[in-house]
């Protein structure tokens, strides 16, 4: 028994300096955003805690780049990241204390050590951890999952799946056999590259056997060295079977609600005869059901929402447009509504569509495409509406969710659509872009590229700058030589020159800074 402990207490003290030596860049994770989580649970008819004054854990939280943001936008509420990696939690660590955050903290220990001191939290999120760590840790992970969840908590954790990561499996098994230890990590990521590169190139199969390796090069080579690193060739990736997962969940005492990306779980998003072959030989049961869609599609990531087991009863698996009520809803960035005569369209990025004939319904659609990159409120969109008006609009609306056209949240994203005289971006894009990062984390709590422009303007955004203030910056920074300015292929280097096209580019660039969800409303 102490030698499976110290065996256990090794593994992870070499996972940590892995972590260490190669940090994986720590981002936000919009899919398991606390305000999803509790927007899916009151979908099915269960209380979630308002984020006002919400306590989230995150297990495995690494610089903090999920956490932080969250911690930006609500102030009231609490938030707690534990992590092993030193490096990392002292990255997040500075980075808290540089935004001036007093409700987030980065503790740096192993999740084996976590005990009831840390108290009970409304949202749980363990995001690229549960397949990479031991079996004990895995354990250990529900065990605190269970024992940390309020009365109305909801924990969202990430792992491989089978049998679609089956078909990874040949790549991880030869980065390992070719690419030695001793290297450092960076290296090794390196030799895994060109490990696949070879392989994909080389093989004489004519199969699927050579096209998985050729899609893999062709994916990885747009991957960075993190993740190949740490998803290739750490010491532990164990993915494993949805219905194991849950079963392992309810053992310890937890509850399968569903998943992040509500749209997959759907049935009737699929070809009718295997919507209707799935219930027949699910039972219709949700797991048994889920398991099927993974064998069909060969899914090889999950995102799953856990409860406490004696929460399950009270799930309302026969979802109804009036769930809806007291919801918000987001589009995704680049959404497009259209009217045309009397049919209007609302068309998503990936060009999928919704077309309606109805004035109520296309009325909701230009309210929602108007509001974005901000959320709208599913309240305020049927306010003063008769019932025949509601219905056909809750209706709209709820297709749109099921099919995952749009998210739907407990909490509204205040994001500006449009710049006013005196933006104001969050502190998150302010603080980043004082930072010198060329990333940053929107109101949507997505991922967001700071250009030098953004750069040089964003930090002033305080809502005290009007126009002439950020013009003058830009120009300052063009003539420090931090910005450069060019008209026709050719640098402008006329000072009266520079500021007629540094106030051209100024409603461009906050328009871009709306339109990413960078602005506050």
């Amino acid at each position: 028994m102490a030698e499976d402990v110290g065996e256990l207490e090794a593994i992870i003290a070499r996972t940590a300096l892995k972590y260490d030596l190669l940090p994986y860049e720590s981002k936000p994770f919009a899919m398991s955003q606390p305000a999803k989580l509790g927007g899916f649970a009151r979908l099915f008819g269960l209380e979630a805690a308002p984020m006002e004054k919400a306590r989230v854990l995150e297990l495995g939280c690494a610089s903090g780049g999920n956490l932080i943001p969250h911690a930006a936008r609500y102030p009231d509420a609490t938030f707690v990241g534990v992590d092993l990696a030193r490096t990392q939690v002292a990255a997040g660590r500075a980075r808290i204390e540089r935004l001036g955050l007093k409700n987030v903290e980065i503790l740096c220990q192993s999740f084996t050590e976590i005990g009831d001191e840390l108290g009970t939290f409304d949202y749980i999120i363990c995001h690229g951890v549960y397949s990479w760590v031991p079996p004990q840790v895995q354990e250990a992970i529900m065990k605190v999952v269970r024992a940390r969840l309020s009365a109305v908590g909801v924990a969202c954790i990430s792992y491989n799946v089978l049998p679609g990561w089956r078909m990874m499996q040949p790549i991880r098994d030869a980065m390992l056999l070719t690419v030695p230890e001793s290297h450092d990590l960076l290296a090794r990521a390196q030799l895994a590259r060109q490990t696949l590169a070879f392989m994909a190139e080389s093989s004489p199969d004519k199969g699927p056997y050579r096209e998985t390796l050729r899609g893999w090069a062709s994916r990885l080579a747009t991957l960075p060295d993190d993740y190949i690193a740490h998803e290739f060739l750490e010491e532990c990736n164990e993915p494993l079977l949805v219905s194991n997962f849950a079963a392992r969940a309810a053992r310890n005492g937890l509850g399968f609600l569903g998943e992040c990306e509500l749209s997959t779980m759907i049935l009737e998003n699929y070809d009718a005869k295997v919507a209707a072959e799935i219930r027949a030989r699910s039972g219709n049961d949700l797991v048994n059901s889920e398991q099927l869609l993974d064998m069909l599609t060969g899914r090889t990531f999950r995102q799953t929402l856990l409860i406490a087991g004696e929460r399950m009863p009270d799930v309302k698996r026969a979802l109804a447009p009036e769930a809806l009520s007291g919801l918000h809803f987001l589009l995704p960035i680049g959404t497009n509504v259209s009217r045309e005569g009397d049919s209007t369209t609302l068309t998503l990025p990936d060009g999928r569509s919704i077309s309606t004939h109805v004035p109520s319904v296309s009325d909701m659609l230009e309210t929602i495409g108007k509001s974005q990159p901000g959320s709208s409120s599913c309240d305020a969109l049927v306010e003063g509406a008769n019932d025949d008006t509601r219905a056909a609009i809750l209706d709209a609306l709820y297709r749109m969710a099921l099919g995952g056209m749009l998210q739907v949240l407990s909490e509204p994203a205040p994001c500006a659509s449009t710049a006013s005289e005196k933006p104001k971006a969050w502190l998150i894009a302010r603080g980043d872009a004082e930072a010198g990062a060329t990333l940053t984390t929107s109101m949507r709590h997505e991922v967001v590229g700071i250009d030098p422009s953004a750069m040089v303007v964003l930090p002033i955004l305080d809502g005290t700058a009007n126009l002439k203030a950020i013009e003058t910056k830009l120009v300052e920074a063009a003539k420090a030589g931090q910005l450069n300015y060019s008209r026709d292929g050719q640098p402008i280097t006329d000072a009266k020159e520079l500021k007629a096209t540094i106030s051209e580019h100024v409603p461009s660039l906050l328009a871009g800074l709306a339109a990413t969800g960078l602005l506050e409303s």
